[in-house]
């Protein structure tokens, strides 16, 4: 991109990311001068650990987050060669957790108008698998981002701005 931005925002893409450095730098980049980064991604309070697919049981990883990373609370605090920390906050998972409920709440309510979609996306043979991943995908994070009331999984925003 030739272009050159005040403000970049990056809401839930870092954890399907990977090479933070040269990801951050590319991003720093597009910045002006003053300019502001905003990110937004799920994490685990301490861990970082990357989507593997390793058997029948990965499929969250295959389907929803394959090549990507679960970042840790603070991960991205480590790569400040291109940008600088301007502040850092931890959202507690349940309130992702009770999004996720309204959104399965949402699909289970509007199965109907769901289903043109889910075929138009994923084919009118893989529709129904596709619908069932979903829900799936809704209730595993709703209970993975509940755990421990919320302290385990969380959400992490970070302002960055240029060096």
């Amino acid at each position: 991109m030739e272009a050159s931005y005040d403000r970049i925002f990056s809401i839930g893409m870092f954890e399907h990311m990977k090479n933070y450095r040269d990801l951050l730098k590319k991003i720093s980049g597009w910045m002006k001068q003053d300019g502001l980064l905003f990110v937004q991604h799920f994490c685990h309070k301490a861990f970082t650990f990357h989507f593997e697919d390793k058997s029948g049981d990965d499929w969250i990883t295959r389907y929803f987050f394959s090549g990507g990373t679960m970042p840790s609370a603070n991960l991205l605090l480590y790569f400040q060669d291109d940008v600088s920390i301007v502040s850092h906050w931890l959202v507690n998972g349940k309130h992702y957790a009770q999004t996720s409920v309204e959104w399965l709440k949402r699909m289970d309510q509007n199965v109907a108008s769901i289903k043109p979609i889910m075929e138009s996306t994923y084919g009118k043979y893989s529709a129904v698998k596709w619908t069932v991943y979903w829900r799936t995908f809704f209730i595993s994070v709703a209970e993975l981002f509940g755990y421990n009331n919320g302290e385990e999984w969380m959400v992490a925003h970070f302002l960055f701005k240029k060096k």
